[in-house]
């Protein structure tokens, strides 16, 4: 059994105030994001990302995994999101030919009007709350760092 030291025990102030800054960033934007799609356009934030997704996918079409792990929403969730979206005519669900298994949920006109409607709300949103606060050079830095932390990529020294 290993011993702990005290450097293992507790984040450093440099990895609380990065680690706590991403999680109320992301929690505000987030908040804000559901609330004026909610308030213009009767959609949550989760059913503007489906309906992105299945709007950049081939054919407007993703079989549920595919689509649950591009949204970021567990399987269960997502079927209880893409029923909700299907009721509401957003999206609707066949069988996928290849795998009569699978549901391929795919985008109606219905929800590429939604879609379209909603999209000047979201961006807006992200633009007040991201986007015009950092100058051109710090956006394209903050690209970079999310992507290095997403890919597991060495970015610059420590």
């Amino acid at each position: 059994m290993s011993s702990t030291n005290s450097q293992d025990e507790y984040l450093t102030n440099a990895e609380i105030r990065a680690w706590r800054g991403a999680l109320l960033f992301t929690t505000a934007v987030l908040r804000a994001l559901d609330e004026a799609l909610l308030a213009a356009h009767r959609i949550s934030v989760k059913e503007f990302d489906v309906l992105i997704t299945l709007f950049n996918a081939p054919s407007n079409r993703l079989r549920m995994t595919d689509l649950a792990e591009r949204a970021l929403l567990t399987p269960s969730g997502l079927s209880h999101l893409v029923t909700r979206l299907e009721r509401d005519g957003l999206v609707r669900r066949s069988v996928d030919a290849a795998d009569r298994r699978s549901f391929l949920p795919t985008l109606t006109r219905a929800g590429h009007r939604r879609l379209r409607d909603s999209r000047p709300t979201h961006n807006e949103v992200i633009r007040a709350y991201l986007t015009r606060r950092l100058t051109a050079s710090q956006l394209a830095t903050l690209g970079a760092l999310w992507e290095a932390l997403r890919t597991g990529e060495v970015c610059g020294t420590r």
